[in-house]
């Protein structure tokens, strides 16, 4: 997708690395983010936001750099299968979440034919399955793409680090994955049937479930109760990052300012909110 801010990175790049002759590639790669997840099923999306990134094929070096850091990562290879390539992320908050910017780069090798295939991973389950309007299922291994109309909707991520769920009682941990594969079965059915409705459903109830039967985070808690303080939220889940919510489209700026200052009233500080664009 070429943007306005696609072309701001290009210019940068020629900049940077001059206007040689070769085709120049552009990629850009969404967060992967588990709507719901259980120890053999998992429904998942691509948040379309995350790393742009521009390269070429060139000379024995590949040579990496971030376009606001300015950072060089230089590997020595053969044959002529080096390459220059150029990345920025495009929003704030994505500290420690370095393996979308490995995917980016790794992905756009592969465009330009240097690259292997990254065979496995949350991220590219979404990025071959959970994008671009649609949902990632996955179960036993089995991955099947379903419809993920959102055109009403919006998808926020708050981040809160670690939810502290491993800290469960194995029995309580047991219960919660039989149930939550339950969940996750009828959120898929809702959907492939287009009732977003049915997933917003099975991810509340999962959301109760976790609170219930796991150990989250006071932060991940608190970040929960922020978000089912804001008009418009349809759907809140405490997921790896932090919590993931659904909110009207219409609603959004107003659901953002009042997570943030419920969050900040209960934490002390600002909460990290991505928002899909």
């Amino acid at each position: 997708m070429y943007t306005e801010k696609s072309i701001e990175l290009k210019y940068d790049f020629y900049m940077r690395y001059g206007r040689a002759s070769g085709t120049l590639y552009f990629e850009r790669t969404g967060i992967p983010c588990a709507l719901m997840r259980s120890d053999s099923s998992v429904l998942a999306v691509a948040m379309r936001c995350g790393v742009r990134a521009y390269g070429r094929q060139y000379g024995d070096i590949i040579k990496i750099m971030n376009s606001e850091k300015n950072v060089f990562n230089i590997h020595f290879v053969e044959n002529g299968r080096g390459a220059q390539i150029l990345y920025k992320q495009d929003i704030e908050g994505m500290k420690g979440i370095d393996d979308v910017t490995r995917y980016t780069i790794s992905k756009l090798m592969r465009r330009m034919g240097i690259g292997r295939a990254d065979d496995g991973g949350l991220i590219a389950i979404c990025d071959k399955f959970g994008n671009d309007g649609w949902c990632a299922y996955c179960e036993g291994g089995n991955i099947q793409q379903i419809p993920m109309p959102m055109s009403d909707h919006n998808m926020l991520v708050v981040r809160t680090q670690r939810n502290g769920a491993s800290r469960a009682d194995k029995v309580m941990r047991i219960q919660f994955e039989n149930e939550e594969k339950k969940r996750i079965r009828a959120a898929a059915e809702g959907l492939k049937r287009c009732r977003t409705d049915v997933l917003f459903e099975m991810m509340n109830e999962s959301e109760k479930s976790i609170e219930r039967l796991l150990s989250p985070s006071k932060k991940a808690v608190m970040a929960v109760r922020a978000a089912q303080c804001a008009d418009g939220v349809k759907a809140v889940r405490i997921c790896d990052a932090g919590i993931v919510c659904f909110v009207e489209s219409g609603r959004t700026d107003s659901a953002i300012h009042c997570i943030n200052v419920e969050f900040e009233k209960n934490m002390g500080y600002p909460a990290s909110i991505i928002t899909a664009n």
